[in-house]
């Protein structure tokens, strides 16, 4: 299992290596403080902030940390979010979907599932993983929905999980899809996406 840069593409929406390029797009895509509400990152409102979230993410990258992709919308061919494989365990074959966001106007349109199960499909069936992840803040019901909807299963509740810049502790919680549920989630996936 090693993760290198790589183009996914759906009917929605096509996953890009980020870089650079992808900068005058998420800055449109993000100036939404409800994007950010649980993630432990200030709304990017300059081009300086974020050049230095795409510079982070492929700083990551190049420590085999992180590989991060745009999601870029197929009828517009704008960038309208971000996700990425976050804590890559080669020696376990496991790694996790996140740093997921995407600008309002994409909730509810079947971007990011369809972005989950590109993701999904590229680890189980290319780079041979035995399970991946996907966590999020337990305040964020909305999103809790959006992973049952994949039909991925709550693993459980880690309590304070992660300290947050403000000082408060973010209680996370964990859901996962294993290779031998994988088939059966595809195929339901991808009959939502015909």
């Amino acid at each position: 299992m090693k993760p290198t840069p790589a183009t996914l593409t759906g009917r929605l929406i096509r996953l890009e290596p980020l870089g650079p390029q992808h900068a005058d797009d998420l800055l449109a895509a993000a100036a939404h403080d409800e994007i950010w509400t649980y993630l432990d990152e200030p709304t990017p409102r300059t081009r300086e902030a974020i050049d230095t979230f795409i510079s982070d993410a492929l700083r990551d990258q190049d420590r085999s940390q992180r590989l991060p992709f745009a999601l870029v919308d197929l009828r517009s061919g704008k960038a309208i979010g971000s996700t990425s494989y976050i804590d890559l365990r080669p020696s376990d074959r496991t790694l996790e979907i996140g740093w997921t966001w995407l600008t309002p106007g994409a909730w509810g349109t079947g971007a990011n599932a369809e972005a989950k199960f590109l993701l999904m499909r590229h680890a189980f069936e290319v780079l041979g993983v035995g399970r991946v992840v996907i966590k999020t803040d337990l305040r964020n019901v909305r999103s809790q929905r959006a992973i049952e909807r994949l039909g991925a299963h709550r693993e459980g509740v880690w309590l304070n999980h992660r300290l947050l810049s403000t000082g408060r502790y973010r209680d996370s919680v964990f859901y996962s899809v294993i290779d031998s549920e994988w088939p059966s989630i595809r195929d339901k996936l991808a009959a939502s996406f015909s």
